[in-house]
């Protein structure tokens, strides 16, 4: 596998760009927006040499869909054409509004954030050519942080509602492709529980959710109704860090990322495990993007406060780390030996396969990384596509 070539940059076209608060930007890997999901092990990585060298000689890379049984990606970002009009058309007097520049898009999803996007972004043919050349057969689609607690009320129900219905539209036309992650106006726990049950009819898998809707974690008690319509409808809710606690000391060296959203996961977990939100909804399904963050890490400390502070044993009536194995994570943990920390943690068994696809803090070759771990190939297997295809119901299940 030429993964210099699968890193470098498309021609003529940079993918993505984030700006965020502080103007903390974020690239598509090596600046471009393609990768490998697989591949073999034990093969060069390129470094920012490497890829500067290929471009410079315009270099690029015959990509052919890996053959076997393709991997299901859980965690990528997706903004629909026809949403992007509702952003342009609704949300410019909240601060939101879309440009097009030079054939890029910039859209301002909020006040505070500002998106540079290709067509991998928004065009689904562009996205089922990049998933080829990532060796991603399957992929669950959901929108990028801020996701919509900016807007009022009537407004986030409205932009929820339009891009879920595209999202659905998508999945309708390409089946084995993609899998909808519905977006919620959570800032109306009421209006996010009926378009929950629409979605669910609609053939969504998933609802997807920030670690905290303006300041109130997950933990909150006015989330209880969507957890327990989620538990009914079976369908997992998956989280993404979003307005991280200290982000405002994080301004540089895209530390609000780096640091940051592990730290964010890390923060909304423990609540929900400490306060026990998991306890009283246990058929209720979480997963915790970029591999649960700093919590693995973390859990045996959790343990610790547990035994010898007696607010920590208020809620809960098991060690917190034992709540590791009830929740579920992706693999984006960027190193093998955090990786393996956290399938040792939690079991194999609650491990998905993600690549935060197409952004620049993407891992391109998460199955490569995931073979590095001394697994088996079953274990392999199973994170690399059963543990999801389970958990989504793609294979039938009711």
């Amino acid at each position: 596998m030429d993964l210099p070539g699968l890193l470098a940059e498309i021609p003529g076209r940079t993918e993505a760009e984030h700006v965020f608060r502080h103007r903390d930007v974020r690239r598509p890997p090596g600046t471009g927006a393609d990768g490998a999901a697989g591949g073999e092990p034990g093969r060069h990585r390129p470094g920012p040499r490497d890829l500067h060298a290929l471009r410079a000689r315009g270099g690029s890379a015959e990509v052919r869909r890996p053959p076997g049984r393709p991997v299901v990606d859980v965690h990528s970002h997706f903004f629909p054409d026809r949403f992007l009009r509702a952003l342009m058309r609704e949300g410019a007097a909240h601060g939101a509004r879309v440009e097009e520049r030079g054939g890029e898009r910039l859209v301002w999803s909020s006040p505070h954030q500002v998106a540079k996007i290709g067509p991998v972004f928004y065009d689904v043919p562009a996205r089922l050519q990049a998933m080829d050349r990532w060796g991603i057969g399957l992929q669950a689609l959901s929108l990028s942080p801020p996701m919509l607690y900016w807007a009022p009320p009537a407004l986030g129900r409205d932009l929820a509602r339009t891009f879920n219905e595209e999202l659905e539209a998508i999945c309708r036309a390409h089946p084995d492709r993609f899998v909808a992650l519905a977006t919620l106006p959570l800032q109306d726990v009421d209006g996010a529980v009926a378009e929950v049950a629409r979605a669910a009819r609609a053939g969504c898998r998933g609802v997807y959710v920030g670690t905290n809707v303006n300041g109130r974690y997950l933990d909150a008690v006015e989330f209880a109704p969507l957890y327990d319509a989620a538990a009914r409808l079976r369908l997992p809710v998956f989280t993404h860090p979003l307005n991280n606690a200290g982000e405002d000391r994080m301004d540089r060296w895209h530390l609000g990322n780096s640091v940051g959203n592990p730290g964010e996961t890390a923060l909304a977990a423990a609540r929900l495990i400490m306060s026990g939100t998991l306890d009283r909804h246990p058929r209720l399904a979480v997963v915790l993007a970029h591999g649960g963050g700093s919590l693995p890490f973390i859990a045996a400390r959790m343990d610790h406060a547990y035994e010898v502070r007696r607010e920590c044993r208020e809620a809960i009536a098991e060690r917190p780390s034992s709540y590791l194995r009830r929740l579920y994570f992706d693999t984006i943990t960027h190193g093998d030996a955090a990786l393996a920390l956290l399938i040792r943690t939690a079991g194999p068994g609650r491990v998905l396969l993600g690549t935060d696809h197409p952004y620049d803090m993407a891992d391109p070759a998460p199955v490569r990384r995931l073979r590095r771990t001394g697994l088996s190939s079953t274990a392999v297997e199973a994170i690399s596509r059963r543990n999801a295809r389970r958990l989504l119901r793609l294979d039938g299940a009711a």
